[in-house]
């Protein structure tokens, strides 16, 4: 019995020494992490699971219909949040200090698991604090209320002032002036008898997700693009990205993803006024009844160019004096209309479609003023006007409608996602308003896009599987007038036809390794029937978190760029001379001497780049962003002038002096670096200044090809890309929805306008007026007169190749000359903002 006893009272003592040490152990702490969980439109999110994970302890919540959670009690220690919801990309914050006694205030927000986004970009985001970028790749997020707040009536105006990202733009900077992106360099104008021929198609731009190219040109205009029917726009850098179609970009991408549908009622109406008549209105309707929800967008921008009335000039080109004012009317219509449907807790279907068309009056648009050796203007002598060479009577219409369908479900234990869209771009030149003594001509350029894509992505312990196929294709047509004179579009000759197949297959996994790194493997193969493209490229990223307030990435991976469509097809020289252009020494700027000529035998461009990135974040809003790359690339696609064989002339008798044609260079390199950060230094008032080297040049061009292009050296910076970017903004802001900033932006030596060095100023303010907003944007502050027109060969002069003996300056042969681009307006533009419901905390 004694035994008995004795047994069980160390047994009984046991259980109390348990009990006692799990109670210690797990005794209820006095620290908090609070916060509220949104999606990245602006709506909270309820019912999310949102898990506090500890080094020995997990503790589990879910999100209240207000989107708030909290986790009481907790003990100090080191926590990661992480975060998920239905139809929303899975987030987690990096490691965070919990200190005895201490609470933290947490906003999560999550993206829509969707074809749209091209890379994850979930994050969590600590009150007080910018957010870290977590995602394997140097990327920029512009939301639609940023557009808003600089008044950035559209989408190109905002990211000029991006570190590494340069705007192009196609004879000047008119509002309807054709514009494409440049990154790191990539996408730059190199080629050309002025050295202005386009090589955009080496940056692959997105609309939810899916490619936007021009068979004709390679690129994706972007003067037609507004920010009003667009959430976001999502930057990725470099060849980092693992976009389905990521694969085809050499400098980075950039993804315009569409508004969704809001699950209760809002609306927001938007009306602006500024110089030169522009004007600018956006109205937009969302809500969800039951299984269905909807949104419709509607939007128009107009203005009538940056002309100061009541210019005149002499188009004396076009049979004797001829005087006009000229314009540079631009009147674009936006729209947007999606309905979604959702059959249970886990599938729905989102139909889409959209639509962004403009009108374009050329004649100020195109309208080069006619210089004398000296730079200065040609004066009509009959009338003592400006002399230009231009269009009257030229306009251009632009019409891009899209249609989409999508189709989620859960599909074991994974998401699936399958989509179908078809779109049209269709760009018609028009010349037939002219007088009878004047000429007058007409082009045609028709992409009909289709594709389908399917993506499959699954969670399996610490990795995020996601598997991915889609299929692009362009039905491609150029065609222009044969004779200058009055002609239907059946009786145009064809300058570039054909059909173009894209395959692109995507396997990718996210490893969390632990609570401080983690990994990207991704894969493609790429198959481009027409293009000859068949390839495989391989991405690895690394992310490592040391601590919650910053964040080191580095990333390597294979890229390439194909050539255009255009470029494979013409294979014979276009002999009308309405296509033609001048040349570098014909005699002038009316003399056409240079045909285009396509190159069957080109090849894709091949790069290979690395990118190594670090983000800091510091107390009151204060952080520090750089990074650092390198893209090393083979076989680069330049467009040059070639001397035409003796005798070969156009179809109407005038001799062709020069071929404008492609080829493949042998390399190119594009690296550099980019700083930027912002400095808080008093009370609602902060800093903010950005530096980027930006360097692209040639290397391993033989001799003969330097001197036979002229303006290609090795190691000679590109046209249009400067090595360097810098810029500053001073920012006030308050907690009452007031802030106003002031501004400048550097635009180095080599920049895009080929101008000398030159400074512009910006302002604004955002004011709350009740519960509604003014919006006030003043571009280009100090300089009244931005610019009216390029000037053809009068841009800042490069140094020619060795031995290059045609350069446009007699004098001083061995210089390359350019062409001059305006700079921005001087203009002044206010915006009434009214939201209501859902949309008025957005």
């Amino acid at each position: 019995m004694h035994k008995n006893v004795s047994i069980l009272v160390f047994i009984s003592a046991m259980i109390l020494v348990f009990v006692t040490l799990d109670s210690s152990a797990y005794a209820a702490g006095t620290s908090s992490i609070l916060g509220t969980v949104q999606a990245s439109s602006g709506e909270v999110i309820s019912g999310a699971k949102v898990e506090a994970l500890g080094l020995s302890q997990a503790f589990a919540t879910t999100s209240g219909k207000d989107g708030r959670f909290q986790f009481l009690q907790l003990n100090p220690g080191t926590y990661v949040v992480r975060t998920s919801a239905k139809n929303y990309a899975r987030a987690e914050s990096n490691p965070l200090a919990l200190a005895d006694g201490q609470t933290l205030e947490l906003s999560v927000v999550l993206q829509p698991v969707t074809t749209t986004n091209i890379n994850t970009l979930g994050r969590v985001v600590v009150a007080g604090h910018r957010a870290l970028n977590t995602s394997s790749a140097s990327s920029i997020t512009v939301t639609n209320n940023q557009f808003l707040e600089i008044g950035a009536l559209k989408i190109q105006n905002a990211l000029e002032n991006l570190p590494g990202i340069t705007l192009e733009r196609y004879s000047n900077g008119a509002p309807g002036a054709v514009t494409t992106f440049t990154i790191r360099g990539a996408g730059g104008f190199g080629g050309g008898g002025d050295g202005t021929s386009n090589t955009g198609y080496e940056v692959l731009v997105l609309q939810d997700g899916e490619p936007l190219r021009n068979g004709q040109f390679g690129d994706m205009d972007a003067s037609s693009l507004t920010p009003a029917i667009y959430s976001r726009v999502e930057v990725i850098k470099g060849v980092g990205g693992t976009s389905l179609f990521g694969a085809n970009t050499i400098g980075g991408t950039i993804n315009l993803v569409t508004r969704d549908p809001a699950k209760t009622e809002g609306g927001e109406f938007i009306q602006a006024f500024g110089g030169y008549g522009t004007t600018d209105w956006n109205f937009s309707e969302t809500n969800t009844f039951g299984r269905f929800g909807y949104l419709i967008d509607l939007h128009r921008f107009g203005t009538d160019g940056f002309v100061p009335f009541p210019y005149q000039a002499s188009y004396q080109a076009f049979g004797g004096p001829f005087v006009a004012h000229p314009t540079q009317i631009m009147n674009l219509k936006s729209g947007l209309a999606k309905l979604r449907y959702d059959f249970s807790d886990s599938s729905y279907v989102v139909l889409n479609a959209s639509l962004e068309s403009d009108w374009r009056d050329q004649l100020g648009l195109i309208g080069d003023p006619n210089l004398n050796p000296d730079g200065s203007p040609q004066i009509d002598p009959t009338n003592g006007l400006p002399a230009f060479f231009g269009f009257p009577g030229d306009y251009v219409w632009n019409v891009q409608p899209k249609y989409s369908v999508d189709f989620h479900t859960a599909l074991g234990g994974g998401t699936l996602i399958v989509r179908s869209y078809a779109q049209l771009l269709e760009r018609v030149v028009d010349g037939f308003n002219e007088p009878a003594a004047l000429c007058c001509f007409a082009t045609r350029s028709l992409d009909r896009l289709r594709g389908d894509l399917i993506s499959w992505t699954k969670e399996i312990g610490n990795n995020t599987v996601t598997l991915a196929a889609g299929a692009n294709g362009d039905n491609f047509y150029f065609a222009h007038n044969p004779n200058f004179g009055h002609a239907t579009f059946d009786m145009f000759v064809p300058s570039a036809t054909g059909k173009q197949i894209e395959r692109t297959y995507l396997v990718r996994d996210d490893i969390k390794a632990s609570s401080k790194v983690d990994y990207t493997f991704a894969g493609y193969y790429s198959n481009y029937d027409t293009l000859r493209v068949k390839r495989f490229d391989p991405r690895f990223a690394v992310v490592y978190k040391p601590d919650e307030n910053s964040v080191l990435r580095g990333s390597i991976g294979t890229g390439f760029a194909a050539p255009r469509l255009s470029d494979l097809f013409t294979a014979q020289p276009d002999l009308n001379p309405g296509d033609g252009f001048p040349g570098p020494t014909c005699g002038g700027v009316f003399v056409i001497c240079t045909a285009a000529f396509g190159n069957p035998d080109l090849k894709s461009e091949s790069a290979v780049g690395f990118d190594v990135g670090y983000q800091r974040l510091f107390a009151n809003n204060g952080e520090v962003n750089v990074d650092l790359y390198r893209t090393n690339m083979s076989n680069h696609i330049f467009n040059g002038l070639f001397l035409a064989p003796p005798g070969l002339t156009f179809n109407d008798g005038t001799p062709i002096v020069y071929f404008s044609k492609p080829i493949n260079l042998a390399h190119a390199v594009y690296q550099g670096l980019e700083v930027d950060g912002t400095l808080p230094f008093a009370d609602h008032f902060s800093g903010h200044a950005s530096y980027a080297i930006q360097s692209a040049y040639p290397t391993s061009v033989d001799a003969a090809t330097q001197q036979e292009l002229g303006n290609i050296v090795n190691n000679q910076q590109f046209l249009g890309v400067p090595l360097h970017k810098y810029g500053w903004t001073i920012n006030y802001r308050t907690a009452a929805r007031t802030n106003a900033f002031f501004g400048g932006d550097y635009f180095a030596k080599n920049n895009a306008y080929n101008q000398t060095p030159f400074w512009i100023y910006n302002a604004g303010a955002n004011l709350p007026v009740g519960s509604d907003r003014i919006h006030i944007a003043w571009t280009n502050i100090f300089n009244t007169n931005g610019g009216l027109w390029s000037a053809f060969n009068h841009g800042v002069p490069i140094l020619g190749a060795p031995g290059y003996n045609l350069g446009c300056l007699s004098s001083n042969p061995g210089i390359f000359c350019t062409t001059g681009y305006n700079s921005p307006p001087h203009n002044l533009t206010v915006t009434y903002d009214h939201r209501w419901g859902s949309l008025r905390q957005q």
